[in-house]
């Protein structure tokens, strides 16, 4: 019996040792199919972030041309964004309840 195992251990040694190295290489270490596959998720979501990112600088990049050279420009941000008004204007601020 014991030899016939040692037998059959023998002739699959390849099968076993391409086992144990799939298995190494898809779940075990730092470079594993795995911690690859969450990487790349976490590129792709760190690309996404920059364009945002990239899309509001130019954004407020032409806002701030517009201020420099437009005074209309320093009213309308002053209005939206800071919610200033002139003498002769009431102001009504209106928000959702839900935020």
């Amino acid at each position: 019996m014991k030899s016939n195992l040692k037998y059959w251990l023998f002739k699959l040694k390849y099968v076993v040792a391409l086992a144990i190295f799939v298995v190494m290489i898809g779940f075990v270490g730092e470079s594993s199919i795995v911690n690859r596959i969450s990487q790349n998720q976490e590129i792709s979501r760190l690309k996404s972030e920059i364009d945002e990112y990239n899309r509001r600088f130019e954004q407020d990049k032409k806002t701030l041309d517009a201020l420099k050279h437009d005074p209309e420009a320093v009213k309308e941000v002053a209005r939206s964004r800071y919610f200033m008004k002139t003498d002769n204007e009431d102001i009504f601020i209106v928000e959702d309840e839900d935020e």
